[in-house]
């Protein structure tokens, strides 16, 4: 027995394609039926999101590659000179590249002048002059002083033979070559006195911090607890609290400074932007000379701390005595770096 569904069922197989409704959102596509249209929207609708799906888990990889590489390299640390630090070296050890950077400027001027000038010229610029001056001496009765002569010369002197902009942008390329190396150079000619005074900020600040950690983790247990600096109530736990900040930001200038330093060494700057340093390999490098940043207090390289903030922590429960490291901080008469507990005891 054939029930009504039944019916409606084998009926709806046979319809044509005219007598189908479009899905929802299906717009009636030219040489295609309503079946076929209905096939491809549904088709083309999943490729998209299958699409979209791929694109978006490469975003996120992307970004997590980038996450992982800055963490690797320091969070908040580049080769840069672009903080107090940095402006403290440029001011003074590092004068060497704003000297060069003001004498590129000087240059680029006189030959923005030039260009202009030579642009301004044109064949037979002087023709009128010429005329004007053998006119003069015609009407006095006097030897008509050369008129095409100079006027050729003139041309074939002072117009030049090609574009003054191709030439302009010769000459900078070679300019800005020089002015890479002259860089590099101005570094490399202070390097051990740059040298010097990273070690003594960086004695400086680990000195301080070692101090202001040691208050505030006996005081609070961590470095950051404000409602607990202030339920203590110490002075000096407060002022450690305050200092805190203040040292995370000198250490990470410190570590910007190193991996600017480093760049400089293995690849210095860009002949197309002289004040840029050259990238090539620049995240192993940044990432070596952050794994190394207590290499000359402790003697080993570190990989599992990934902030400033982290690092100095790290180092201040390395200077507690009779941690495993056996490493506690001096500030005696000598070098203020860290030594064993078995020199210490000798």
């Amino acid at each position: 027995m054939t029930n009504a569904k039944d019916i409606e069922s084998n009926n709806a197989d046979h319809r044509s394609d005219d007598e189908l409704v479009l899905a929802p959102g299906t717009t009636r596509l030219p040489g295609f039926g309503t079946r076929e249209a209905n096939e491809i929207v549904g088709t083309t609708d999943a490729e998209n999101h299958r699409q979209a799906l791929a694109e978006r888990a490469g975003r996120e990889s992307r970004r997590a590659a980038e996450q992982d590489r800055e963490r690797a390299s320091g969070i908040g640390v580049s080769p840069t000179l672009d903080h107090e630090f940095g402006q403290r070296l440029t001011d003074g050890l590092l004068k060497g590249i704003r000297r060069n950077a003001a004498a590129a400027r000087k240059i680029e001027h006189r030959l923005d002048e030039e260009f202009e000038h030579l642009t301004s010229l044109a064949a037979g610029q002087r023709d009128g002059e010429l005329l004007a001056a053998a006119w003069d001496a015609a009407q006095a009765k006097a030897k008509v002083p050369g008129i095409m002569v100079p006027a050729l010369e003139f041309d074939r002197s002072a117009i030049p033979t090609t574009h003054p902009i191709a030439r302009r942008k010769l000459l900078l390329d070679k300019m800005h070559g020089h002015w890479a190396f002259e860089n590099r150079e101005a570094v490399l000619a202070v390097w051990v006195e740059v040298e010097q005074v990273l070690g003594e900020e960086s004695t400086s600040i680990l000195d301080e911090s070692v101090r202001a950690y040691r208050l505030l983790i006996d005081a609070t247990g961590e470095t950051d607890n404000a409602n607990a600096v202030i339920a203590d109530g110490r002075p000096d736990v407060l002022e450690a609290f305050q200092q805190w900040p203040g040292l995370v930001e000198r250490w990470r200038q410190v570590q910007c400074v190193r991996q600017w330093l480093a760049l400089v060494q293995n690849n210095g700057f860009r002949e197309d932007h002289p004040e840029s340093l050259i990238r090539t390999d620049a995240q192993v490098i940044e990432q070596e000379v952050w794994r190394s940043q207590f290499v000359a207090q402790c003697g080993v390289q570190i990989a599992h701390v990934d902030t400033p903030d982290s690092a100095l922590q790290w180092f201040a429960d390395t200077q507690m005595v009779g941690e495993p490291n056996g490493f506690i901080h001096t500030r005696g008469p000598g070098e203020g770096l860290p030594v064993s507990a078995e020199e210490q005891q000798r």
